[in-house]
């Protein structure tokens, strides 16, 4: 991803000319659907996008900061490209989501820079951090849905990326920016290592549809640092550094190589590899453990995805617009109707693949969330293991809580498994 200006030099520049993010995926059916979970955000019939005020506080950010955004952009009187949802304030100016999210990274971002570096205490060097990954966060949820002909989001997620590079150089913890062959390209990722000694277990992370590997810095610090082990993070095929790969039923290929290398990184274990997937990221972290059992010390999957969602075309239909447009743009699809998007999704179900046919050869642990209308038991159950299968149902309130203690058990079985 190129570097950018400071994003402050850039921030204040309002522009009209640039397509609203909501129109650029032309929408044959559309629906109000609510098919997700507590853990994707809120369904409101008001935003475009699914908006998770909870999960971005539990990613860091102040909880009435982030309200106070959303709220400059519900009062906005600008022109909407449709007036039924608060987000789709025409042109980067005051009131779209862009720039109103990118405004706020700028001034935590402008905190940061303003600090003299010289002579930073412990203390000086975590409040930096801390400012730094606020602003990388803003300007990550500006630029969601991360869609790849959005050209505002792209400027976003390179300000996000820049940002979290700066974060990192205030981090107690040693991270490596790391490139890995695929086919002809070269894919970015970022190894984030734990204060020990010698080469240590890695967690591979297999991200979530609407997030970048850079929103995972809080499940490294807080659970899988002190418990010793590594984490590598990868963007998902056709967003942030892996963006120049589609999404495809061989969703695992970038993920697929990575494991080839990983014996060539001095610092982690390669005989010690735990691949964690996380909602859609489950497809892919599923998919390696069958595919390359040899590679991999066990499965975690945070509510998988591995046949429901591809299969049911009722479920789809109840899919929530910007959730379906976020599914298109992943897929390089500028037009989608209900019936193209069930076809195209039929090929990832991993029972259709016929992978779940057979059990698979490493432990598996799966969370699901209770109400989880994309994730539930029967899912879960599909994924069975000759060695161990552990199935934790966590209560959906109080979110914060419950994503605590999921995350917790998860890293505790990472450890017994080892």
């Amino acid at each position: 991803m190129a570097a950018t200006e400071n994003l402050t030099a850039q921030i204040f520049k309002p522009q009209l000319n640039y397509p609203e993010t909501s129109t650029l995926i032309n929408r044959t059916d559309s629906s109000n659907g609510s098919s997700i979970s507590a853990l994707d955000g809120e369904v409101d019939s008001k935003w475009y996008r699914i908006v998770n005020p909870i999960l971005w506080h539990w990613r860091g950010l102040p909880k009435l900061e982030a309200e106070a955004v959303l709220s400059k952009i519900a009062a906005s009187t600008r022109c909407h490209t449709n007036d039924k949802w608060l987000d789709t304030v025409i042109g980067y100016q005051s009131g779209n989501w862009i720039y109103e999210f990118l405004n706020q990274a700028a001034m935590w971002q402008t905190k940061a820079e303003s600090v003299d570096k010289t002579n930073l205490t412990d203390a000086d060097k975590d409040k930096l951090l801390n400012e730094y990954l606020i602003a990388s966060e803003y300007a990550s949820i500006a630029s969601y849905p991360h869609f790849k002909n959005d050209e505002l989001a792209m400027y976003a997620q390179a300000c996000a990326y820049q940002t979290y590079s700066k974060a990192l150089n205030f981090s107690p913890f040693l991270v490596k920016e790391l490139e890995f062959k695929v086919d002809n390209h070269n894919v970015k990722t970022i190894l984030h290592l734990p204060k020990t000694e010698g080469a240590c277990p890695v967690v591979l992370i297999c991200n979530a549809l609407g997030n970048l590997q850079i929103d995972y810095y809080r499940y490294f610090s807080e659970f899988l640092a002190p418990q010793g082990f590594a984490m590598l993070t990868v963007d998902l095929p056709s967003v942030g550094y892996s963006r120049n790969f589609a999404l495809t039923q061989n969703s695992s290929k970038i993920h697929q190589a990575i494991l080839e290398q990983l014996s060539n990184i001095p610092w982690i274990d390669d005989h010690r590899v735990i691949v964690a997937g996380f909602r859609f990221g489950s497809h892919i972290a599923t998919r390696l453990a069958y595919l390359m059992p040899n590679k991999i010390r066990g499965l975690f999957n945070f509510t998988p995805f591995v046949h429901q969602i591809f299969a049911d075309k009722e479920l789809q239909k109840d899919l929530p617009n910007s959730y379906k447009d976020m599914l298109a743009s992943r897929l390089g699809l500028p037009s989608i109707s209900n019936q193209q998007l069930a076809a195209e999704l039929n090929y990832f179900s991993l029972k259709n693949q016929g992978l779940l046919t057979h059990a698979c050869q490493v432990p598996v642990m799966n969370i699901i969330f209770e109400n989880d209308k994309l994730s539930n038991l029967s899912e879960a159950k599909l994924i069975h293991s000759t060695k161990q299968n552990k199935i934790v149902t966590v209560p959906k309130t109080p979110l914060q809580k419950s994503l605590h203690q999921a995350l917790t058990q998860s890293v505790k079985w990472m450890r017994s498994v080892l």
